[in-house]
């Protein structure tokens, strides 16, 4: 409620007419449509008015009409940009486990040597660099310069769209057979979805290095070292499978930054998903898409603790106990 409160105060403030923002020179030509949605949307009324009315519609399931998407339903709109943003999520969380865990083992493998070095300077760089200018390197990196990958957008013009099942487009298109969509989709999702993992891997990697330095000082392993064990036996026998207790906490909070970080990925490679229909809600003052997406965010950002608390009760005995 508090995320709506806010965000639903802050949006009202960003114009005085909305309704010029909406409809652009209309507003002007016909004063008898400005009114009209003036009365539809309860602009005349005070603002603690208007919220009461947007609170009726959402317990009713109505999360209003999109002006930035020509009216339609905000529920449709949401039907149509979240599946291509769990495209992109599901691919960048794939990427940046392989990524993230593979580099934490090196770092941690080969500590202090200039392998190490390397791969602390590399999650450093990557983890302090904006989305959108790891977005634009890699675009110029991949797409202009080598042309291994499309510039943009979410599959080829020349591919048929599957029959929608699931929904969710790639997922449909397997299930449809329809594989030369599949591959279309797959090539086009590849950049944004690592440009994602290369601005979240850092944390795991990070996280893998510190937890394996401090296994390795365990008695359990001296006692495997006092046994004859080979090192490379000790570090990933022994070491590495208690390292990893705390990445599977970790691993669901990053969600959290795969999401949201598709607001720039998505926009600097015209991928048709959530994060670009924010970036539109905010220049067209689309306050029911504003709203709705705002509230989507908050969902996957209090769903993604609870999953952490979750599986870090189940992988820590002592926390579930106490």
């Amino acid at each position: 409620m508090a995320v709506l409160v806010i965000t639903f105060t802050l949006s009202h403030f960003i114009s005085s007419d909305p309704i010029v923002a909406w409809l652009g020179r209309n507003a002007t030509l016909h004063p008898g449509l400005a009114a009209y949605y003036s009365n539809k949307f309860h602009f005349n009324d005070p603002l603690y008015v208007q919220f009461y009315y947007y609170l009726i519609g959402l317990s009713q399931g109505q999360l209003g009409y999109s002006p930035s998407r020509g009216f339609i339903p905000v529920i449709q709109v949401l039907q149509m940009t979240i599946p291509y943003t769990l495209q992109i999520a599901f691919f960048a969380y794939i990427f940046a486990l392989v990524i993230g865990i593979s580099l934490g083992v090196l770092a941690s493998r080969y500590n202090h040597t200039p392998v190490d070095g390397a791969i602390r300077a590399f999650y450093l760089g990557a983890a302090s660099s904006p989305a959108f200018f790891i977005a634009l390197l890699v675009l110029i990196i991949f797409a202009f310069t080598l042309g291994w990958f499309p510039s943009g957008n979410a599959f080829g013009t020349n591919v048929f769209q599957p029959t929608a099942i699931t929904h969710i487009p790639m997922l449909d298109s397997l299930l449809e057979g329809n594989f030369e969509y599949f591959w279309s989709a797959l090539d086009h999702v590849f950049l944004p979805s690592l440009t994602l993992a290369i601005v979240t891997f850092g944390i795991l990697t990070r996280v893998l290095r510190a937890s394996m330095l401090d296994v390795m000082q365990a008695n359990y392993i001296r006692t495997a070292r006092a046994k004859g064990l080979s090192e490379g036996a000790v570090f990933y026998r022994h070491g590495l499978r208690n390292a990893f207790i705390p990445l599977v906490t970790l691993s669901t909070l990053l969600i959290i930054g795969l999401i949201t970080g598709t607001i720039f990925v998505e926009n600097i490679f015209s991928y048709p998903g959530l994060g670009q229909y924010v970036v539109q809600a905010l220049e067209g003052q689309d306050y029911p898409g504003i709203l709705s997406t705002t509230l989507i965010f908050a969902i996957v950002i209090v769903g993604a603790n609870l999953l952490a608390d979750i599986f870090y009760a189940l992988v820590d005995p002592q926390i579930r106990l106490g």
